[in-house]
């Protein structure tokens, strides 16, 4: 497993950059189950909308952000 997709490295890559709820976190499809499925295996469940320190995580449908990359996303 790449360390950023994991609960783990999403945590420290939230703290690292200083994000804050002003922004999402985009996936490729990939990333993101297997970040979803590391957040599972520790947590036992998942919560809609997906938020790990407060950042949502979304899978990208737009095919633009590659496996084991983020986008930043301003909302």
């Amino acid at each position: 497993m790449h360390r950023l997709m994991s609960f783990e490295g999403m945590q420290e890559y939230i703290i690292d950059n200083e994000l804050t709820d002003s922004v999402m976190i985009a996936l490729h499809p990939e990333s993101f189950d297997t970040l979803a499925l590391d957040y599972i295996r520790i947590h036992e469940t998942i919560q809609r909308p997906f938020e790990i320190l407060g950042i949502e995580i979304i899978e990208d449908t737009s095919g633009t952000v590659q496996k084991n990359q983020v986008r930043i996303v301003d909302i």
